[in-house]
């Protein structure tokens, strides 16, 4: 990021991307959780590093952050799966689960997203989860009005989860972090993968009357397992096939998932 442009840029992004999660925010509330992003307080704070020159360093301490392993306060779901690289409401009423929401708010804002194997488990433990979960922070957290809690996570990487308890002061997980493997340059299978996800868009668009869909930034993107991530994260798929693509480490098995997953709900 250069300039107060790119900042401003991503805050339109994640108000267009959440719009589509059904999340209104206004413009200087996205300027905020942009801040937040990069570890600061506010835009206020966020303005004054950029005019300093001093983004970079702020950058890659948050990359550092994030390459932490070890125990996290943590969160179970098993209605969707989130991949790296979006953001994500939560929603609940579980105790356990908000009180390990407010402990990572409170403290350096890392979460553990755990996919549950079962609905119909009330007290998830280690053989109730998936081992690979992700690795998120906690950007915004609220009681609503019905008495559940909505929490906005930004998703970062993949982890290994090795354990799976719930405290008395919420759920924790102890986890590995998971790293991508090496992605070759295989440029066929990306433009296959993005004329068949411009497909599926447009396809959907005359499901609903030729209304546009919003679509992510994907137009620049090359790295396999970053667009598998993206398109995967975008289009309506069964739990069990996203749960598969969130294990796949290998980035262009995992966009070869994509693709074909693609084809055959076209």
């Amino acid at each position: 990021m250069r300039d107060f442009r790119d900042a401003k840029a991503m805050a339109r992004t994640l108000r267009a991307s959440l719009t589509a999660k059904t999340v209104t925010i206004s413009h200087s509330e996205s300027l905020e959780l942009v801040s937040k992003m990069f570890g600061l307080a506010d835009w206020n704070a966020l303005s004054a590093q950029i005019q300093a020159g001093r983004v970079e360093p702020l950058v890659a301490a948050a990359a550092h952050a994030m390459k932490a392993a070890g125990r996290h306060p943590a969160i179970p779901i098993w209605d969707f799966v989130p991949f790296p690289g979006g953001i994500i409401p939560f929603y609940t009423n579980r105790a356990k689960t908000i009180q390990a929401l407010e402990r990572a708010f409170q403290g350096a804002r890392q979460i553990i997203v755990a996919m549950q194997r079962s609905s119909d488990i009330d007290e998830p433990g280690l053989t109730d989860v998936y081992d690979v979960g992700v690795l998120g922070s906690v950007l915004t957290l609220d009681q609503l009005a019905d008495g559940r809690w909505k929490a906005l996570v930004q998703i970062h990487r993949r982890v290994m989860i090795k354990n799976f308890i719930g405290e008395a002061a919420g759920y924790v997980a102890d986890v590995e972090i998971l790293d991508e493997q090496l992605a070759p340059d295989v440029p066929d299978l990306v433009l296959a993968t993005k004329v068949h996800f411009k497909g599926h868009l447009f396809r959907d668009s005359i499901k609903q009357g030729g209304v546009p869909q919003l679509k992510p930034p994907f137009e620049r993107v090359r790295d396999p397992g970053r667009l598998a991530d993206m398109i995967a994260s975008h289009i309506e798929l069964p739990i069990p096939d996203k749960r598969a693509l969130l294990a796949t480490l290998d980035p262009v098995r995992r966009l070869e998932s994509v693709r074909d997953l693609l084809q055959e709900v076209s």
